[in-house]
């Protein structure tokens, strides 16, 4: 087992004994729902709804407000997807203003509860919210998720728990998987320059020196000057490649990356491409990149 993380059985510990109080209040067990009807979830992301799928399995229908790789501080949501909220039982959103204005709208129009899945973690001072980068942070995603699908739904409470807990073995084979990718490329090559302001987590996590970054919040466009100095950072401590996100028009990282000769590929933070259609498909992916990248030829 992977030595960053807790026992997975102590892990779910505290939230199963929350999840049986849960069950003791309503005076439900753990049978399924009578009503052969499924909770309504909708979350603000994809990738979220991927992680609370993982958890419901059948006894919910999650759909995410947002396409993939739709910028969540700029979309607006259609008066349909209003009405989705409106309706859901549960709306489970980041936090940590990663929605902007789109988490006032969840919650001014939720009838159900609505979750932030980063409350309670460990958050950086500058407050990134891009916790999920790193698979032991998204653990305490899931615990977040058990909790508030079983508030919702008690008679669920058994199951999701049980979901929720090979899950979380699936991330802690997942956090090793990264930790081995990352290993394999010499320390003195493990720089990340990326485009947007959204890895410091899993480069804190997997042992990355994170070295530049190219927009800082969304929508900034940087100096002259700030691209002159990331051009130099890459030469003086020789960064092998630069990493852009398919969503973004990173044409001023690519022009400083050509000016520096170094190579160009992609990381992902949130938004899926194909063949990547899960969380643990994007991380993955990135580990993979990060390989290709990075290790020497």
């Amino acid at each position: 087992m992977n030595a960053r993380f807790r026992n997975t059985a102590l892990l779910w510990a505290i939230p199963a004994t929350l999840v049986l109080a849960m069950m003791a209040a309503s005076g439900c067990g753990g049978s399924g729902d009578d009503s052969g009807g499924r909770l309504r979830v909708v979350t603000s992301l994809e990738l979220f709804a991927d992680m609370v799928r993982n958890v419901a399995g059948e006894r919910a229908e999650v759909s995410a407000l947002l396409p993939s790789g739709a910028d969540p501080h700029t979309y607006e949501l259609a008066p349909a997807r209003v009405v989705d909220v409106a309706r859901a039982d549960v709306a489970f959103i980041n936090g940590l203003d990663l929605e902007g204005g789109l988490s006032d709208v969840i919650r001014e129009n939720a009838s159900g509860s609505v979750v932030e899945l980063a409350e309670g973690l460990a958050i950086r001072p500058d407050g990134n919210p891009h916790l999920w980068l790193d698979a032991e942070l998204a653990t305490g995603y899931v615990e977040r998720i058990l909790l508030g699908l079983a508030a919702a739904d008690p008679d669920g409470a058994a199951t999701y728990a049980a979901n929720a807990a090979a899950y979380a073995d699936s991330l802690v084979a997942l956090d090793g998987e990264m930790e081995a990718a990352v290993a394999s490329i010499p320390a003195e090559r493990r720089k990340l320059v990326t485009f947007h302001d959204a890895f410091p987590y899993l480069a804190e996590g997997y042992g990355l020196e994170l070295v530049g970054v190219v927009a800082t919040s969304p929508g900034q466009e940087p100096s002259a000057r700030a691209i002159s100095d990331l051009i130099r950072a890459i030469r003086d401590q020789g960064v092998p490649a630069v990493f852009t996100e398919p969503q973004f028009n990173a044409d001023i990282l690519e022009s400083a990356a050509d000016e520096a000769g170094v190579r160009v590929l992609d990381l992902l933070s949130d938004a899926f491409i194909d063949g990547v259609e899960s969380y643990i498909e994007l991380m993955r992916f990135n580990a993979a990149q990060l390989v290709e990248g990075l290790r020497a030829e």
